[in-house]
């Protein structure tokens, strides 16, 4: 079905302005597909020129949110367990390797992604209707957000492969991770040039979230930043190390330093639900009370002990804890047999910010290229380490390793504990051939190649 630029931006004016006040970053029921776009009222006729833009920049902020995968992608990489009786499937399929092509597990990450990469391109396409003053901003943001998209869901279901960007034909094709993150790549170099010249300030708004990158030149460093991570993904360390220098990568070793960064932010506020939490209710959609009665997310049972420092690391003692009120559950709903002793508590406060990307995984990342660059500099990379390692009270360290092997484990210990349940682990370990290292309880199978193809995306 062929859709006009009008009816397409018309649909994102209708999503964008259920969200309510713009300073809220908040969640509208959506649908995936194009041919529910609303259709013009020609007793009211409208013109693009008299749509606002901000709904349309709040609208791809909040959908931008969606952080379930999180919890997917960590069930896989054995960081976390979900106790939920509301649908076991959360727990079974990532843990026993048995995810449903036609499941919500497998659909929803696709969906919110490949949605918030359509809010862009309407984007985009929108401010070609607009001054030439405001185009390069819009670009440089709506560039950035997609790549970053883009980059995630390959991670996802990595050798499975993913569609470059969202289209109705189902036949367009799956492609390599390889080349999506080099699209991914393109889009942020692009989003890099027009960012360059979109002068002092944004025409819009961009959220609290991002309020220390409020202006173009404020936000080229997060895509900068975002540009360093695609390029460690692709194995180009000097690509990685060139965007870092260009980030708000920040030299110190305090936890304030650890936390400088760009983030998502969350409302209680009526309406403001996060994309993908399904339960109906505002905030951080992985807040829960800890003096509760009983408790949702679980740290794997290795996570503390296999933390040398376990006792003064705060990457394990102000993540995870021991249960105040709550049972530690004899058996997991719907995986009887796992066992856990640590409750995750990254996120204390109803309204905790979750990370977008911050300067503690920046760093690591800078640790990454200059331990596997071109040119090694393992002195660089311990101090690196030593800085995050510092942050977290953990005590320094005198090597990262006289091989490559053991500079890896090193990375991805240290990784492991730095970007806890944030959806990194079983990438890492995938990007490293690294999967062997994780510990499968109860002889269940770990996945080796990603989510399974959305069955309605499957060429017919």
């Amino acid at each position: 079905m062929k859709t006009t630029v009008f009816a397409r931006v018309r649909h994102f004016v209708s999503v964008s302005l259920a969200l309510g006040a713009a300073a809220i970053l908040s969640m509208a029921t959506f649908t995936a597909c194009d041919q529910n776009f609303t259709a013009p009222d020609p007793n009211a006729p409208t013109t693009d020129a008299l749509i606002p833009l901000q709904p349309l920049i709040t609208g791809t902020l909040a959908n931008w949110r969606y952080t379930e995968i999180n919890e997917f992608v960590g069930i896989t990489g054995r960081e976390s367990y979900t106790n939920a009786g509301d649908d076991p499937r959360i727990l079974q399929q990532p843990i026993r390797n048995t995810l449903d092509a036609t499941a919500f597990i497998v659909n929803r990450p696709w969906t919110s992604m490949y949605y918030t990469m359509k809010n862009c391109r309407n984007l985009i396409e929108f401010s070609a209707k607009l001054p030439a003053a405001d185009r390069p901003g819009i670009e440089g943001l709506a560039k950035t957000i997609w790549a970053y998209e883009l980059a995630r869901v390959s991670g996802v279901y990595y050798d499975v492969g993913v569609k470059i960007e969202y289209r109705l034909d189902p036949n367009a094709p799956f492609v390599p991770r390889a080349q999506s993150l080099a699209e991914a790549a393109k889009l942020l170099d692009e989003a890099a040039t027009a960012l360059r010249a979109a002068g002092n300030s944004f025409s819009f708004n961009v959220g609290d979230g991002l309020r220390n990158y409020s202006t173009p030149q404020g936000f080229l460093r997060v895509n900068r930043a975002i540009r360093a991570r695609v390029a460690a993904y692709q194995g180009d360390y000097g690509a990685c190390q060139t965007a870092l220098s260009a980030s708000f990568l920040t030299e110190g070793n305090t936890p304030e330093v650890m936390r400088i960064g760009a983030y998502f932010t969350y409302s209680t506020a009526s309406g403001d639900v996060p994309p993908g939490s399904g339960r109906g209710s505002g905030g951080n959609p992985f807040f829960q009370n800890i003096a509760a009665p009983s408790l949702r997310w679980w740290a794997h049972k290795d996570y503390v002990s296999d933390n040398t420092d376990n006792m003064v690391d705060t990457r394990v003692t102000q993540k995870v804890v021991t249960p105040l009120t709550a049972s530690v559950p004899a058996s997991f709903i719907g995986v009887p047999g796992l066992l856990a002793t640590h409750a995750i508590n990254i996120f204390p406060e109803p309204n905790s910010p979750t990370s977008i990307i911050r300067n503690e995984e920046l760093l690591l990342l800078r640790a990454e290229a200059r331990m596997f660059g071109s040119t090694p500099d393992l002195a660089g990379a311990l101090a690196d380490i030593n800085r995050v390692r510092a942050a977290a009270n953990a005590p320094a360290l005198t090597t990262v390793g006289a091989d490559r092997n053991t500079q890896l484990s090193r990375l991805l210990y240290e990784r492991r504990y730095s970007l806890f349940f944030e959806g990194f682990r079983w990438v890492d370990l995938r990007r490293f051939n690294r999967l062997g290292d994780i510990k499968a309880e109860l002889n269940h199978v770990v996945n080796t190649t990603g989510f399974p193809k959305p069955v309605n995306e499957i060429p017919q």
